[in-house]
């Protein structure tokens, strides 16, 4: 019986993308709870599935189309393991991909080549496995690639055209970039008049993009084909802080989530009014136009630069490191050596002198997708996996470069034209491995994994990782900062204190060090240290809510209870709806004696969180204490209502009633909340002090 060798070999990459996945599934920082791209991904995926379709209101602020995917894959299995499964399929699928479309123009033996690097592709195999956008990328880019190539030698080419046009406009949604050079391709079919092609595949784009122009119309009153933050991410590639990657703009938090609320904030801040979604994007897309004007030169060198980076071997992280999960976490990922340090020279070599004699404009057409796609990245800002569109056609030209050197070396005694491309991959391997010592993100996603390691105390693997990060972290004195936070929150101070004296140590003089470092002393029993420290950082303004009141309680630990209450009564929550700030503001002033200050925190707490039973119980306790009985049960009994179950109200409320003479009303409340916890030892104790026979 013959064997075919394409399936076993898909079979096998397919094998070695599943053992990769079994590697990384539980890995804590790839899961959906670890933040980041995947976090928000996964919430978005969640409302689509309890029915809001539309993700209603505005424009979608990341791409759309992994959100849906995800969400249909979870109706099967509520597993991101399935989601990673399907995704490797599909990435096994683009390595059949890859070899149809290089078999297109190349031959055979071009084609197996870029099979094979593709599968030894690393990169591909590492974001298969992410529950993020760029998952779908390898597959998307070579359907639409393969798809184009055969409508271009095939005989029956309209179908392929528009199944072409379709592809590249289902990968718009994941990879917007992707338009820009989709429609540079019909457009040069319209300029040579290929009338036919350029309707087919016109019309395959126009029906894919469609459903979300449709969706932006009725949800937000919008002709975008596109998400809200590309004005935005033009803005943060075009500014006079911009250095070609991913950067922080100042008064925006540097994640999705916050990038959307920030930026909205910023830009009708700026303005002076309400902007819809795509009035803010047309904001930071205005803002770096501007800069382009006023610097050109700046701004040329600057997009030179970013041309440089896309065209590099260099490792430009934008959340997940791949050199970590490849070495740090110990993957295959290790061993599958090839990337865009092979792939780049090789393949630019490789289109460039695969061009078939018989059909040179339509491989033009083809072609064009490297160049105007990269033009595309540098556009914005470069990161990694905004490249990775880019390798499917760099490893299907790196088949066509195997396949002239063997026949180089086949022909040997005829002259051959494409050894002077062929040797031009040495000049152009050493200039895209020439190292620019770009930050790989390993440092980063070492500092996270401490982070993680705290998180689930397992504080010596934490340690361990502080020590791995550190001999490279850019800013050690940050990591040793961000590790002490978690170990304040996780109730280790001491574990904080060390950290933090390093921090101070690298960067002294930095009020948030101040103010960390004066807590976790407040919390291990240290006050009397932890107030300058405190006073430092609140007269340089850093978080004056929580400073002042670990200041208050340093003040209150020492003895010093006028000095506390003096610093409590200047204290404000920095978000005044936030009502458990309010809460814990009025429990310090209870343990500080001054049920007053007490209350009118506490009056604070029930504005912020209406519906919230607790504040209305603190409010009571506090006005029981001041013996305004009649105001403290009104807001005991309104506790109750809103949470009958609660034992601990109903206890507090027939207190009250008891101070306030309403025995039999006490007592009933007493037994109730008896009933609600049969061994609430107080409540037994509180009936068995009540009077009997009221």
């Amino acid at each position: 019986m013959k064997r075919h060798p394409l399936p076993i070999f898909l079979a096998a990459v397919f094998a070695v993308k599943l053992l990769v996945l079994l590697q990384l599934r539980d890995h804590p920082l790839l899961q959906a709870n670890a933040g980041l791209d995947t976090t928000v991904y996964t919430t978005l995926a969640s409302k689509v599935l309890a029915g809001n379709t539309s993700l209603a209101p505005g424009l979608y602020f990341v791409s759309p189309l992994y959100i849906y995917f995800l969400a249909a894959v979870l109706t099967m299995s509520d597993s991101l393991a399935s989601a990673r499964l399907v995704q490797i399929a599909l990435g096994t699928a683009a390595v059949w991909l890859i070899f149809v479309g290089a078999r297109a123009w190349f031959g055979e033996r071009a084609a197996w080549s870029a099979a094979v690097l593709a599968g030894l592709t690393g990169l591909f195999t590492f974001h298969e496995v992410l529950v993020l956008q760029a998952a779908l990328d390898p597959f998307l880019t070579a359907a639409a690639l393969t798809t184009l190539a055969l409508a271009l030698t095939a005989p029956r080419a309209p179908l392929w055209f528009a199944l072409s046009g379709v592809a590249f406009g289902i990968q718009t949604l994941n990879r917007p970039n992707v338009l820009i050079p989709c429609l540079v391709m019909i457009a040069m079919l319209a300029i040579a008049r290929r009338w036919r092609s350029t309707v087919f595949m016109a019309a395959g784009l126009a029906i894919a993009v469609s459903p979300m122009i449709v969706r932006n119309v009725v949800v937000a009153g919008d002709w975008s084909p596109g998400s809200s933050h590309g004005g935005l991410n033009f803005y943060i590639g075009n500014n006079a802080e911009a250095n070609g990657t991913y950067h922080v703009v100042p008064g925006i938090t540097p994640n999705i989530v916050g990038q959307q609320q920030d930026a909205r904030r910023v830009a009708e801040a700026s303005v002076g009014r309400a902007l819809d979604d795509a009035g803010v994007s047309a904001y930071f897309y205005g803002l770096g136009w501007a800069w382009i004007r006023l610097h050109p030169k700046d701004a040329l060198a600057l997009f030179a630069r970013k041309l440089a980076y896309t065209f590099s071997s260099a490792s430009i992280t934008l959340n997940y490191s791949y050199p970590f999960y490849a070495h740090d976490a110990g993957t295959l990922l290790a061993v599958l050596f090839v990337g865009p340090w092979l792939l780049i020279p090789v393949g630019l070599v490789g289109v460039a002198i695969g061009m078939p004699a018989d059909r040179r404009f339509e491989y033009l057409v083809w072609a064009s997708f490297l160049p105007v796609y990269a033009v595309a990245v540098a556009i914005f800002f470069v990161t990694e996996r905004y490249r990775l569109p880019m390798l499917v056609p760099l490893c299907m030209g790196s088949g066509a470069a195997i396949d002239a050197i063997f026949r180089l070396k086949a022909e040997a005694t005829r002259f051959q034209p494409n050894v002077y491309g062929l040797i031009a991959i040495i000049p152009l391997a050493v200039l895209v491995n020439w190292p620019l010592h770009l930050d790989d993100g390993r440092a980063e996603e070492r500092t996270r994994m401490a982070e993680a390691m705290v998180a689930g105390d397992k504080y010596d693997e934490a340690e361990e990782w502080v020590h791995r990060a550190e001999r490279d972290h850019p800013s050690p004195g940050v990591l040793h900062f961000r590790v002490a936070r978690l170990y304040i929150l996780h109730r280790q101070p001491e574990r904080a204190i060390e950290h933090l004296k390093i921090s101070m140590q690298i960067d002294p003089n930095q009020p948030e060090v101040d103010y960390a470092y004066g807590q976790a002393l407040v919390d291990a029993g240290r006050s009397a240290e932890a107030i300058p420290h405190l006073r430092n950082a609140l007269r340089a303004g850093v978080r004056v809510d929580l400073a002042g009141y670990d200041l208050a309680r340093a003040l209150a630990a020492t003895g010093n209870r006028a000095g506390a209450l003096q610093i409590l009564q200047t204290i404000k929550p920095e978000n005044p709806r936030d009502a458990d700030s309010w809460d814990a503001l009025g429990q310090l002033a209870m343990q500080l004696e001054s049920p007053s200050l007490a209350a009118a925190f506490f009056n604070q707490a029930i504005i912020a969180a209406p519906n919230a039973a607790k504040p209305l119980q603190d409010l009571g306790l506090a006005l029981a204490m001041m013996g305004r009985y009649p105001e403290a049960i009104l807001n005991l009994e309104r506790a109750v209502l809103l949470d009958p179950a609660d034992p601990g109200g109903q206890l507090n409320l027939a207190v009250a009633y008891a101070e306030a003479g309403r025995i039999a009303d006490a007592r009933a409340r007493a037994q109730e909340a008896l009933r609600l916890k049969p061994d609430y030892a107080k409540a037994r104790q509180f009936l068995a002090a009540l009077p009997r026979g009221k």
